[in-house]
């Protein structure tokens, strides 16, 4: 046995001793790479026959049992392995790697083929520093075996918090009502498994219906995996198990408070990232409920979501009870590897005191190097971040260092960031790439709000002006309530000169008022709801571009419209939010651009249906003129299956066409008269 593969064998040896995971860099070339892994996963295979080794990214090997694209380490959940191999010469992805290394028991060890070149961009750079500080074994140098950990005793029972967990969460069914139960924990801790017992358990006394509510059912797949595993004969489907009388099954938030079926109990799982006015109607409705988030790791952070809804719940609901798992089950205290991730995509960026009484506010915008060079200074920043917005992750920390379009904001007291915002360059677009974009023939990255407005709108100039987009902002929680964010949005137009300033965000009523506040009006409602949140993604602007009052006279015409079909279901104080009190008088002729941008593919029939209603409403005696599709489709609004059923056609594609060759004909008409 080589140097090498001693210091491998002996590594492995600690870490089976210890329950804890180590992170390996093996600096060569790819041959040398490649014999020294499979070297490790015989010697992991053969000690432990089950043992499974994972490799994320590069050509999959021979002797991996399961191999990834770099991007795709999602899909290693709920699986584990004792070895992961993860190439990284090429390509990386934060996020997929952060879900990979989830998967590596206690015990087992992560080598790492590190990117061939020194990396010159400052991500790059940041992740070379990282990779640093794991374990590094260079090909034809002797390793030095005086660095490896040493042993010590272990004698932690793992699974004695998710007992309690269990435990409670069977009491929120077999106690009393309105006594909710709120879980918080962190990657690892056994906060879904826990929930699959117990889910388990209770099916095993009696008949039971458990709804889980999660913003994907990929989210909730170990809570489905851990409850079969404890139930034999149980069928399975795709987001529902069964067992005689009893099922337990997966529904999204949305669908839940449309429908809100019986149910035994309510599960809701990763609940911070489901709006709290959602979670306070399922709380209304379900006095039988178990509410459980991440705090940190690659889901987000859940730590807005505890005080903001806990505090809410414990005055709503006095019985409520809060568990925090902090006990890792797959691998033991003070994993190494564990500390290495959060240290490194800073995942245990905690905030800090406040502590300041002026509460003044002196928005800067932060150097690129200055962050690298002070991770100090990020760390505070993003620590603000992953506190307010719970989709957060380690790919925006790498994207806001290498992106050139995307600037950090912050202000500070006394070393101490109380506020920041994220902000992104868009616009500038030429013509030929706006009218493709209208036309639907591209969605440049990066483009958010330019490409909305120009092909949803029809707003050409949108697109070709300059324009900031706030994607995140977050004020210390301590001083929220106090003008801060506002100030830092005026202060962020008083320092820049973009032609208009813009945001999108899940609308809920009380994002909503803070933007109109800030002087940002709304001019696009998204017609679906976002998977993950439940929410309607808002676009609101503020600026002295000619087009805006334009675009906020036909939001007023669409959200009046739009109320009684499309967004008939919105709970009513975010109507409320989202009505403006001025009338919606428009003048359809300006829209020419939009409907054209429809016929051509660009925008979406939701963005047009509101100027066809004006249309025929202010002449009504144009309808003698339309096609019995156009009347079933603008007059009488029929869905578009009915409209396929009338036209005798196949479906939705085939009728949408039908309807935009027949509105082309009569479009022409119109203006013909």
């Amino acid at each position: 046995m080589n140097a090498t593969h001693h210091f491998l064998s002996t590594l492995t040896d600690i870490a089976g001793h210890n329950f804890h995971r180590y992170g390996v860099v093996l600096n060569g070339q790819h041959e040398w790479q490649v014999s020294t892994a499979e070297s490790v996963a015989e010697s992991v295979t053969k000690s432990l026959q089950s043992e499974k080794v994972f490799q994320l990214g590069g050509e999959a090997l021979a002797y991996a049992d399961l191999s990834v694209g770099y991007n795709k380490g999602q899909q290693l959940l709920g699986q584990e392995c004792g070895l992961l191999i993860c190439d990284l010469r090429s390509e990386f992805d934060a996020n997929s790697f952060s879900a990979a290394l989830g998967c590596l028991r206690g015990g087992g060890l992560l080598l790492v083929f590190p990117p061939e070149h020194n990396q010159s961009s400052l991500d790059g750079q940041w992740l070379q520093r990282s990779l640093a500080n794991l374990y590094q074994l260079h090909q034809n140098q002797i390793p030095n075996l005086s660095a490896l950990p040493s042993r010590h005793a272990s004698s932690v029972e793992l699974y004695q918090q998710q007992n309690v967990a269990v435990e409670k969460i069977r009491k929120v069914v077999e106690g009393h009502r309105k006594r909710p139960l709120v879980m918080v924990a962190d990657r690892g801790r056994g906060k879904s498994s826990a929930l699959g017992i117990a889910a388990a358990q209770l099916i095993q006394t009696r008949a039971m219906h458990i709804l889980v509510c999660a913003p994907t059912l990929a989210t909730v797949q170990p809570i489905f995996q851990h409850a079969e595993r404890l139930l034999d004969s149980a069928q399975v489907q795709k987001g529902r198990l069964m067992l005689g009388d009893s099922v337990i099954e997966f529904i999204a938030p949305d669908d839940l408070l449309k429908r809100k079926p019986n149910c035994d109990c309510l599960f809701v799982d990763e609940a911070s990232a489901i709006p709290i006015p959602m979670l306070q109607q399922m709380v209304a409705h379900y006095h039988r409920a178990v509410f459980s988030t991440t705090v940190h790791g690659y889901e987000g952070c859940g730590r807005g979501f505890t005080v903001k809804f806990q505090t809410w719940l414990q005055a709503c609901r006095p019985g409520t009870q809060t568990y925090a798992l902090s006990q890792p089950i797959r691998w033991n205290e003070s994993d190494p590897l564990e500390g290495w991730l959060f240290e490194t995509f800073l995942l245990d960026a905690e905030l800090e005191n406040a502590g300041c009484e002026s509460h003044r506010t002196q928005l800067s915008r932060l150097d690129k190097q200055t962050l690298l060079d002070s991770p100090h200074l990020l760390r505070s920043c993003f620590a603000l971040l992953v506190n307010a917005h719970y989709q957060t992750s380690p790919n925006d920390l790498l994207l806001l260092l290498n992106d050139d379009a995307m600037s950090l904001y912050a202000t500070f007291e006394s070393d101490v960031c109380v506020g920041c915002l994220l902000v992104v360059e868009e616009g500038g677009l030429d013509a030929v790439t706006v009218s493709d974009i209208q036309q639907g023939r591209r969605r440049p990255k990066g483009q958010l709000v330019a490409s909305s407005l120009a092909s949803q709108l029809g707003i050409a100039e949108a697109a070709i002006e300059s324009s900031l987009r706030i994607m995140r902002i977050a004020v210390h929680p301590e001083l929220q309530g106090k003008g801060i964010g506002q100030e830092m949005v005026a202060q962020l137009q008083a320092q820049t000169s973009a032609d208009f300033y813009s945001t999108s965000f899940g609308a809920t009523s009380e994002l909503v008022h803070f933007w109109r506040h800030s002087g940002f009006s709304p001019v696009k409602l998204g017609s679906s709801r976002d998977h993950a949140s439940g929410t309607h993604s808002l676009l609101m602007v503020s600026g002295r571009a000619s087009w805006i009052p334009a675009a906020c006279d036909y939001y007023r015409l669409f959200i009046q419209f739009s109320l009684s079909n499309l967004f008939q279901h919105l709970e009513s104080d975010l109507v409320r939010s989202l009505v403006d009190e001025s009338d919606a008088s428009v003048d359809v002729t300006d829209f020419d651009a939009l409907i054209q941008g429809y016929l051509a593919g660009g925008a979406q029939y939701d963005s047009i249906a509101p100027v066809l209603d004006t249309l025929w409403k202010r002449s009504p005696q144009i309808i003698q003129s339309m096609s019995d599709l156009l009347v079933a489709k603008t007059v009488q609004q029929q869905d578009w299956s009915e409209c396929a059923r009338l036209a005798q056609c196949a479906g939705r594609k085939h009728v949408e066409a039908m309807f935009k060759q027949q509105l082309e004909v009569w479009i022409n008409q119109y203006r013909a008269c």
